[in-house]
């Protein structure tokens, strides 16, 4: 799973992104030839799945009738992750290793003032501050190969982590759309089964965090 510190490390990398920088890592997801050839070959095979892709597939082009292809709605989905992610924290203990430097972590944002909620807000933010086009995002959904590796990653997120999955779906089949945040939000989630598997090594990834958004 990777030490605590090289999770914060990644966590740190995914939400200090420049204006370019999360529409890189989305190119990145996107053009990624022969990854979605590997599931486009896949999907072919799957003969045991086809009705439940042939559903899935309509959902995609559900999605791409609606314009769902906004800053706005990739900030809903990596809000997700990143709320998971900053409910488990133990705000006190967080607290003590700002106030060891007297530091404030988020800026004008006083530390006595942070929460979840706040700290969410200003992650996810900083994770979803590229702008970039929802037609592009649209027209590549309709590729063959990237509707496959959208089936099947929304399909790993079920088995992975079926909470998230359902939420996600709930929101309008946004699970679909889990892709294109994947490597965005994968550090969070690591640091989220930390937690379910040891709450103080969580609390020690949260420390290496909250010392690196400090500087």
């Amino acid at each position: 799973m990777g030490s605590t510190k090289n999770i914060a490390r990644d966590m740190l990398d995914a939400i200090n992104l420049d204006d370019s920088g999360l529409l890189v890592n989305f190119t990145k997801g996107f053009i990624s030839f022969s990854v979605s050839m590997a599931y486009l070959s896949y999907d072919y095979i799957d003969t045991e799945r086809r009705r439940n892709n042939s559903n899935d597939k309509y959902r995609i082009a559900e999605l791409v009738k609606q314009g769902v292809f906004r800053k706005e709605v990739v900030e809903k989905i990596v809000s997700v992750f990143i709320d998971d992610f900053t409910s488990r924290i133990n705000f006190e203990k967080v607290r003590d290793v700002a106030d060891k430097t007297g530091v404030n972590i988020m800026g004008r944002l006083s530390f006595s003032h942070l929460t979840g909620v706040n700290l969410g807000r200003a992650l996810t933010a900083n994770a979803t501050n590229a702008i970039f086009s929802g037609t592009i995002i649209g027209s590549l959904l309709y590729l063959g190969s990237e509707a496959s590796r959208a089936i099947y990653t929304s399909r790993n997120l079920e088995s992975a982590n079926p909470v998230i999955y359902s939420r996600l779906r709930r929101m309008g089949n946004l699970d679909l759309l889990y892709f294109v945040v994947k490597d965005t939000v994968a550090p969070f989630e690591r640091a989220c089964n930390i937690h379910k598997e040891n709450p103080l090594e969580f609390d020690e990834l949260c420390r290496h965090f909250f010392n690196g958004l400090k500087g």
